[in-house]
């Protein structure tokens, strides 16, 4: 009975463990904190690092099979600067679709099986790596389907 006892105890533990928040770089504010939880109250999986500046937090919403990685940024006063979703490109909207095969960039072929989309306080977008005419492109394109910025060889 004991050995039972002890088992539960264990797996109950590591349960605990597992859903704790993970700090990389020491601990955001308090602001920076209840913002993102107020922003996500059902995140998951945290893990908080600090990067030029500003506090990313790495986490997953959602319930299977629709769990969504996603990153956040928060300056050290609090305020949310964007939120990254990884999105599968079969997962885009059909005229993000349309504006690759037909516009300036027909005959494009997005380079990847993931796509990222980007929530921001001014507006949203989605980030595309693709080949045009043998060429490696990043697109930001708007949920409209414009395209915002285009960085040619990065990938």
């Amino acid at each position: 009975m004991k050995k039972y006892i002890f088992i539960a105890a264990m797996a109950l533990s590591l349960l605990a463990l597992a859903s704790c928040e993970k700090y990389e770089d020491g601990r955001p504010s308090k602001a920076v904190r209840n913002e993102f939880k107020s922003m996500y109250p059902d995140a998951r999986d945290i893990e908080w690092e600090a990067e030029a500046g500003y506090w990313t937090v790495s986490f997953e919403t959602g319930k299977a099979p629709d769990v969504k990685e996603r990153t956040a940024w928060y300056d050290a006063a609090g305020n949310w600067i964007r939120t990254k979703t990884e999105i599968p490109v079969s997962a885009l909207p059909q005229e993000i679709k349309n504006y690759i095969s037909g516009s300036s960039y027909a005959g494009a072929t997005i380079a990847d099986v993931d796509a990222d989309y980007y929530e921001t306080p001014s507006g949203n977008f989605y980030r595309l790596d693709i080949i045009y005419d043998g060429v490696k492109m990043e697109i930001d394109v708007s949920e409209d389907g414009k395209v915002t910025v285009a960085d040619v060889g990065v990938l």
